[in-house]
């Protein structure tokens, strides 16, 4: 008799296979597209592209409500799952963005050790991770954090740019030269960190461009 109902347990599963739960809430049933109605609404998702010290960035909701919430839970409450999710929505935004058409690396915004280990993962990378499994462009872990910077919540925006100042360094072998570079991150606010980012891989001679899950505003430099 236990065979039986393990048999039409499988039978039931393969004819009816079980709804995942939403990849952000984790409590309502997902919709194909990874998470469910309710926090789709609540997301306010809107694509917008602006530019940030002269290079092309774009995010997909607006830092407030819920979408903050996401955000605060990816960095601060092991979210790693809604971090996969949202990398997931910015792959598929992203594969659909003709000026990104030709990005050739994903580069993740890269954590110092010490947050990286109180953290557990870096939810940049998580974010790149994801893209790419939906839109296929390899992902570049050669962009290393230097030193400890402080959090940049809170700061002015001249103690942003000075703390990020000199942060990161590219690897040895490392080639960005001639290349289209996606810096990734969960937020975009002041813009020091990507412009810091950006910088660094120009000077290596590739070519920035950001991607953000969230936007504190519009950046018009």
């Amino acid at each position: 008799m236990k065979r039986l109902r393990d048999w039409l347990q499988v039978l039931e599963d393969l004819l009816l296979p079980p709804v995942a739960p939403c990849g952000l809430c984790q409590e309502h049933p997902s919709l194909p597209l990874g998470a469910c109605q309710v926090c789709l609404s609540s997301l306010a998702i809107s694509w917008e592209r602006w530019e940030v010290q002269g290079h092309a960035c774009f995010s997909l909701f607006p830092y407030q409500g819920f979408g903050r919430e996401l955000v605060h839970q990816m960095k601060y409450h092991g979210g790693y799952k809604q971090a996969a999710t949202l990398g997931v929505f910015l792959g598929l935004a992203a594969r659909e963005e003709p000026e990104l058409a030709k990005v050739d690396l994903l580069v993740p915004v890269p954590l110092a050790t010490g947050r990286l280990e109180q953290r557990g993962f870096n939810q940049a990378v998580v974010l790149a991770d994801n893209i790419r499994e939906v839109w296929k462009r390899p992902v570049c872990h050669g962009v290393l954090r230097i030193r400890e910077t402080e959090s940049q919540s809170g700061l002015s925006s001249a103690r942003r740019k000075r703390n990020v100042r000199g942060a990161f360094a590219v690897l040895p072998g490392i080639d960005v030269q001639g290349k289209s570079c996606l810096i990734v991150d969960d937020v975009i606010t002041s813009g020091n960190t990507f412009g810091a980012l950006a910088q660094l891989i120009q000077d290596y001679g590739g070519k920035p461009m950001g991607i953000f899950a969230g936007r504190t505003k519009r950046y018009k430099e």
